[in-house]
């Protein structure tokens, strides 16, 4: 039982990135970035056992997903255009496809030059 003023819910958040490159209407010209990635995911309190999910198996997990984009051009990697916004919802989809009964809550790609300087952010939640 939950004492009173204890914290309810946990987050949990996994980092990765990878470098790729695209273009889009108005940007032509193939270009690279830093795609910085933040996956979460959140449950209430208590958890079962020690952990929420193991954090070496999210980093396999990102690391794994990752591999099929890394140094890729992604206007040919995917049928659809690689928006921020669009890497967003395939990399929520892969998560889901590898653990589909995680809690995952949120999904965050910020994009960076190479230099790791960060211009945007989308983000999806659950």
């Amino acid at each position: 039982m939950q004492k009173p003023n204890q914290p309810k819910t946990l987050d949990l958040s996994v980092f990765g990135e990878f470098k790729a490159s695209h273009s889009l209407t108005g940007f032509e010209v193939p270009h690279f970035h830093l795609w910085r990635v933040s996956v979460d995911f959140k449950t209430d309190l208590p958890i079962p056992g020690d952990r929420l999910i193991d954090l070496v198996l999210l980093q396999n997990m990102l690391t794994s997903i990752f591999q099929a984009v890394e140094g890729k051009y992604l206007n040919t990697t995917f049928s659809f255009p690689p928006t921020s916004e669009n890497m967003a919802n395939w990399v929520w989809d892969e998560v889901v496809r590898v653990l589909p009964e995680a809690p995952l809550a949120e999904v965050s790609i910020t994009l960076c030059d190479l230099d790791g300087r960060a211009s945007g952010r989308a983000r999806l939640r659950g």
